[in-house]
């Protein structure tokens, strides 16, 4: 009888543990630099590509350090900018962690700054002013696609982008 209450008592033990070693395996996986890149469309007319060097450290945190390119294939802004696209740097840190296929990424500080004439300019006007994108807290859940020693796909949950990375 107390064998039999002891297996019962064990049995939620051995369905959580696969996970929690899953997990594990997963942290492990994810520890060390990526470099990552992202292509987005958030509105019709406007494209994004993000590309950025992400530090995933063993005590769960990480660093991020990288470029937005903002183009516009609206004709008329288009023209208006000269043809030339909107460049910024930006940079962050924060806390992550992981459940079964799920990465969380909590930021916690990040800054941007313009990198281009048209981007300074729009910034000094206050049309796209990144003071205000300074100190930015955010978290967002990633599917993990894809998790191998060099390569790393995730997909935002929300927002269904697609993010790339890797590694040497």
């Amino acid at each position: 009888m107390i064998k039999k209450k002891l297996c019962l008592l064990a049995l939620p033990f051995l369905f959580v543990q696969p996970s929690l070693a899953e997990d594990n395996a997963t942290a492990k996986m994810l520890v060390g630099e990526w470099r990552c890149e992202q292509k987005l469309t958030p509105e019709e007319g406007i494209s994004l590509k993000i590309e950025y060097i992400q530090l995933f450290t063993a005590q769960h945190n990480f660093t991020l350090d990288g470029s937005m390119k903002m183009k516009f294939t609206v004709e008329e802004m288009n023209q208006m900018l000269g043809g030339d696209s909107l460049n910024y740097l930006f940079e962050g840190s924060g806390s992550w962690s992981v459940k079964p296929g799920y990465l969380t990424i909590k930021t916690e500080n990040a800054t941007m700054k313009p990198n281009s004439p048209i981007a300074e300019q729009l910034h000094k006007a206050g049309i796209l002013d990144v003071n205000k994108l300074r100190e930015m807290q955010s978290e967002d859940a990633f599917i993990i696609n894809k998790l191998t020693k060099n390569a790393l796909q995730l997909t935002h949950t929300k927002e269904n982008f697609t993010t790339e990375c890797s590694r040497n």
